[in-house]
């Protein structure tokens, strides 16, 4: 398998995009070592050219790779991260330095990490995503043949080997037998890091769901389902399902396991320097988009400023409990939670509210955290970047009016059915309702309609186990019908009473402090067509109401 070492020399003009990145990507790479060691590590040369050739197809062992997800620019973006990592690693730890041999190892084992995707010379049955559950194995194989034809030393070729080994996530061993020495273990930590977070903060992570998904569809024509569910694997029956899962895969998963794996990734922020990783600000931005895709619940202000680092979570825990003491309440129990709804947020419907103190102020009052921290973390809760970008300016325009008019929010409720109605005139819609849990009836109480039937609706209650905002409240999570008569969701027995015919509804849930209180509904678009966008805005809006709602609890909690 020893290959002759072929530097690309494509002209410029002939290379393709994605070529042209990865030998961005690799000077970069050697970059960071020339930083580091004042040169190149020896064996390191070569062995980008060499992969690439093998990925290429120019290897008489295998064929090119065909996988569009574990291909060569993801190895090489494990690199990057890996690199920089260890970078980062020797600028906050200048008494334990990782040495060229650690930044060669390391590199060796992320180029690796995934050739056991690619398929051996001849084999033309799929495109390689078959070796899904043992391609771990196939890497490890082929980069101890490789390094061994090219004179790595025994040593280094097994503790590459090792390095990958733990890049099995769904088996992954205890790292203290696998690797003696400190250094090693370090390193091997970064790699396995780096392949989660390569992926997770990849700009095109959710089009590249698609890609993986077509290897998971391959290795279940490959092997049989029974056999995959003895093996404990997944079988996703759509593309969209593993979509839905990204929140939770993120969450269950990957946190937990880049916790195992010492969080080597926090070695980033001094790698870039400023208090930055735009690793984490990747992923950030893909998983609030995903959020906003999927509609799960909005990140709580607690969450975003502990992941911002600009508070502690035994700050936020204190703060929570004080602001619950100040509202006369016990902590802990969605019971009293509810409890404290019904008894001071739906008579506020009906009555006039003043000024209160809640979670941001109680948080400074304790100097846990700074006015513009707290704003920093408001804003990055309410309005993502991303989001931002795609509003239009009268999108924009209607949020700074709702956000004006909220302010008057002493005046009473009525402002909330202003507001409303200006998003129906955004959405193009025909009608909008804010609904809040009553667990005591167990229903969904109507609190503030918009529309032609408002009187008739206003303080009517939905069975909680019925419905769409039901399901939305219960499910913490979004939805859009473009034909509530072919979603099973619906109840049609508020528009009976009423004499309204509901064509088509998009709900988001309100979160009050994490927890789903109702959710705000808007119904029949002009075209019957509610799209994402327009629920991103929606989304937007309920947060906006939410937060409103959290300053009602509190004033009618004091005023007591």
């Amino acid at each position: 398998m020893h290959m002759a070492r072929k530097t690309s020399h494509t002209p410029a003009r002939q290379r393709s995009a994605a070529q042209v990145e990865n030998l961005q990507t690799v000077e970069l790479i050697l970059t960071i070592a020339r930083d580091e060691y004042g040169e190149i590590p020896p064996r390191l040369g070569g062995l980008f050219d060499d992969v690439a050739a093998l990925y290429a197809g120019n290897w008489p062992s295998h064929e090119a790779c065909a996988v569009t997800y574990h291909n060569f620019n993801h190895a090489l973006d494990v690199c990057l991260a890996a690199a920089r990592m260890l970078s980062g690693w020797n600028k906050a730890e200048p008494a334990h330095p990782l040495g060229h041999k650690d930044f060669q190892l390391g590199m060796a084992a992320a180029l690796f990490h995934d050739a056991g995707y690619i398929k051996d010379k001849g084999d033309q049955a799929g495109a390689g995503g078959k070796f899904t559950l043992v391609h771990v194995q196939r890497s490890m194989e082929i980069a101890r043949e490789y390094l061994g034809q090219n004179q790595w030393p025994q040593e280094e070729v097994e503790a590459v080997v090792r390095i990958i080994s733990i890049t099995d996530y769904a088996s992954l061993p205890d790292l203290a037998p696998l690797f003696t020495e400190p250094r090693l273990k370090i390193m091997a930590q970064m790699v396995a890091t780096a392949d989660l977070i390569a992926q997770m903060a990849d700009i095109d992570y959710v089009r590249r769901i698609d890609d993986l998904f077509a290897e998971f569809k391959e290795v279940y024509e490959f092997e049989n389902h029974k056999t995959l569910a003895k093996k404990g694997t997944k079988v996703y029956k759509t593309v969209q399902e593993i979509k839905d899962g990204t929140i939770d895969f993120y969450e269950k998963f990957v946190l937990p396991t880049l916790t195992k794996l010492g969080r080597m990734d926090r070695y980033l922020t001094n790698f870039f320097g400023d208090g930055r990783n735009p690793y984490q600000e990747n992923i950030t931005a893909n998983l609030s988009d995903h959020l906003m895709d999927d509609r799960s619940q909005w990140r709580r202000i607690g969450d975003i400023l502990t992941d911002l680092g600009l508070a502690s979570n035994k700050q936020i825990a204190d703060a929570l409990a004080r602001q619950k003491s100040l509202a006369g309440k016990k902590s802990g129990s969605t019971q009293s939670f509810n409890a404290l709804i019904r008894e001071h947020l739906l008579p506020w419907f009906t009555a006039r509210s003043q000024e209160g103190r809640c979670l941001g102020d109680i948080l400074m009052e304790m100097q846990a955290v700074e006015p513009k921290s707290l704003a920093k973390g408001l804003l990055a809760q309410m309005l993502p970047d991303s989001l931002y970008e795609s509003l239009s300016p009268r999108e924009l325009h209607f949020l700074l009016q709702a956000a004006i008019l909220l302010q008057n929010i002493c005046k009473g409720p009525w402002i909330l059915g202003v507001v409303l109605e200006m998003a129906n005139e955004i959405l193009g819609c025909e009608a909008s309702s804010i609904l809040i849990a009553d667990l005591d009836e167990k229903e969904m109480l109507v609190a503030l309609p918009t529309g032609p039937k408002k009187n008739a609706v206003y303080g009517k209650g939905i069975a909680m186990d019925k419905g769409l905002s039901g399901w939305v409240y219960r499910n913490g999570q979004p939805a859009r019908v473009s034909n509530v008569n072919v979603d099973a969701r619906f109840d049609d027995g508020m528009d009976k009473n009423i004499g309204f015919v509901t064509r088509s509804i998009l709900a988001v849930p309100l979160h009050v402090n994490g927890e789903c209180i109702g959710a705000v509904e808007a119904l029949n678009k002009n075209d019957d067509d509610f799209t994402t966008h327009d629920m991103n805005v929606l989304a937007i809006l309920a947060n906006m109401l939410a937060n409103v709602m959290v300053g009602v609890l509190c004033i009618q909690a004091n005023h007591e």
